[in-house]
């Protein structure tokens, strides 16, 4: 995340609390603290309309259940700088994986289906970062 170490960032959420956690938390490890509000911004990152969906892949042709799933993440992301916000544009970010299902081991595809979720955000948030790198840039 070079390039945004001495830039003021807010992050702000709007129906993105999970993506949301997740910029912030990238930001921190980067070694970018953000800021607690927009006015000391120099940038302002908004996250809105966070979606999880999950999406029957296949059925099992034997017991007619299903098998495989699709889970896609969907945001949408405005990056401004102060006083900009107007004329920024709010685009979306996403992501897809697809998991398997055995009727046997139910306990744990519900914990890796949590898993999959909490990657599919860090991905999700990777991508805002370089949109902010690349805007600031």
């Amino acid at each position: 995340l070079e390039g945004l170490l001495d830039t003021k960032i807010y992050v702000q959420s709007s129906g993105a609390s999970v993506l949301a956690t997740e910029v912030k938390r990238q930001l921190i490890d980067a070694g970018i603290k953000p800021v607690s509000s927009a006015s000391d911004a120099e940038h302002i990152v908004t996250l809105s309309n966070e979606t999880f969906k999950i999406k029957v892949l296949s059925v099992s042709p034997t017991t007619g259940k299903a098998e495989e799933y699709q889970v896609s993440f969907t945001a949408m992301v405005k990056i401004a700088r102060q006083g900009e916000s107007s004329t920024a544009r709010t685009e979306p970010v996403a992501a897809t994986r697809d998991l398997t299902f055995d009727e046997g081991s139910v306990l744990g595809k519900v914990q890796e289906e949590s898993i999959l979720k909490k990657d599919i955000a860090k991905q999700v948030a990777a991508s805002v970062l370089r949109r902010l790198r690349a805007a600031i840039q």
